[in-house]
């Protein structure tokens, strides 16, 4: 039970990656602007996770080398991605139509491939690699929510002109990367040591 739960806090937690994959400058929103929560998107990436580590850790690890599951795991990521949101629009478009954060056919800013391969590399049963594909999805809503945050209250503080918008995302994003990261070796140190 115990490293369920710090496997859960890990991944939830193992989301400095956002500074590298592209969550920061180039999907601010303007000044007080207020954008709704990708909650389907971290929907798709929680399913892509879940059944991409089913079909890699039961179907293609058996028969392939390591070496060749690793050129894999991007190329499946992203047609996951893809097609389920296509799959979402076509039945379900009221859902799809809140503001999309993330690109599909970069499997989500690469969040949905280096998730997959936490969680290959975690998850040995059905119930650990679900929880932590939860908790990565569950992350990416917290890591948004915030910068989010930090980002409007920004506008109600007395920030140097100089370090409003952008400057002050990407400081924050350091910040939380810092402080993630941190978190996330001890966690990852205790599921090592369970």
């Amino acid at each position: 039970m115990t490293a369920l739960v710090s496997a859960a806090l890990f991944a939830s937690l193992s989301l400095n990656l956002i500074i590298q994959f592209g969550l920061g400058i180039e999907e601010m929103p303007e000044d007080g602007v207020v954008r709704p929560l990708p909650f389907f998107q971290a929907g798709v990436l929680f399913i892509t996770i879940f059944a991409l580590w089913a079909l890699f850790f039961y179907v293609i690890t058996p028969f392939f080398s390591i070496l060749f599951k690793y050129f894999l795991l991007f190329p499946f990521s992203m047609l996951a991605c893809w097609g389920l949101e296509l799959a979402a629009n076509r039945f379900i478009p009221k859902i799809v139509s809140q503001q999309k954060l993330f690109n599909a056919a970069t499997a989500y800013n690469g969040l949905a491939f280096t998730a997959l391969m936490l969680t290959l590399h975690i998850a040995s049963t059905v119930l650990e690699a679900f929880v932590v594909s939860l908790n990565f999805s569950l992350g990416v809503l917290l890591s948004i929510f915030i910068l989010d945050e930090i980002q409007r209250r920004s506008s109600f503080e007395a920030i140097p002109v100089f370090l409003r918008g952008k400057p002050l995302r990407l400081i924050s994003m350091g910040f939380l990367a810092i402080i993630f990261s941190s978190t996330s070796a001890i966690l990852l140190i205790a599921l090592s040591a369970a």
